[in-house]
């Protein structure tokens, strides 16, 4: 701290209080990277299920009409239901490829199951099913309300990658409010209560350098196995933060 008598007692209280600072300041950053990388793999999650859509209309539309008409009349009674959820989505997945055996051109049959079990054998449940559960949970609630009933399965497809195309969560653009604020806020809290500036240093020389509220802030987060700094810009948002709310 800096150079000036600190009682013994309120010196280790504030160091307690400031670890308990620093830890939550590391539990939070480490949360919010969990959720960074949940969302980025919800967002591939969706990429994939709306493409995987397309391609599987797109291959079915290639069908002769004759076999376009079974698999429409085995899937109907479903794509009809004014009703529609995730069981219903797997129902229809489930029947579609139940048909293809029934269905003319063994080519293109042979196609659209691939397109639905990638991998050879199939044995796993197919992919599209995985991503259709995987998806952001809202944007699925919002879908299964919107998905209204039809006749021609290669429309439903289609309607459906739209709707989730257009449900889809807005990706957020630019950084989000750092998390050090809170915790240089209530370093600087601690410091404040000590009697101590939590401000800048300056060097004539070679110009601002770190502090001593900036060094305590970055020695207490090494005590937790954080390697984040503290930096200057972080401590002037700090203090014009709360010039802003005295003034008030």
């Amino acid at each position: 701290m800096e150079k000036r008598r600190i009682p013994a007692i309120a010196a280790d209280r504030a160091i307690l209080k400031s670890l308990e600072a620093a830890f939550d300041f590391q539990s939070a950053h480490l949360r919010y990277r969990f959720l960074k990388t949940m969302e980025a793999q919800s967002d591939t999650t969706l990429d994939h299920l709306i493409r995987g859509l397309r391609q599987l209309s797109n291959a079915i539309a290639r069908l002769p009409p004759n076999s376009k008409g079974v698999l429409n009349k085995r899937v109907v009674g479903i794509i009809g239901q004014a009703r529609f959820d995730s069981e219903t989505f797997i129902e229809i997945v489930e029947t579609i490829t139940a048909a293809l055996p029934q269905i003319g051109s063994r080519r293109l049959a042979d196609n659209i199951r691939s397109l639905i079990y990638p991998e050879s054998g199939g044995t796993r449940r197919p992919p599209v099913i995985d991503q259709w559960e995987a998806m952001p949970a809202t944007t699925r609630v919002k879908v299964e309300g919107m998905v209204r009933p039809s006749r021609s399965l290669v429309y439903w497809l289609d309607n459906v990658a739209d709707l989730l195309e257009w449900e889809r969560p807005a990706r957020k653009q630019g950084a989000p409010r750092s998390i050090s604020q809170s915790f240089v806020s209530r370093i600087a809290t601690i410091w404040h209560a000590l009697g101590l500036n939590p401000g800048l240093a300056y060097n004539f020389r070679s110009g601002r350098v770190e502090s001593a509220f900036q060094r305590y802030c970055r020695a207490a987060l090494t005590a937790v196995g954080d390697s984040t700094k503290i930096s200057a810009r972080q401590v002037l948002n700090y203090k014009r933060n709360r010039k802003a709310i005295m003034i008030r």
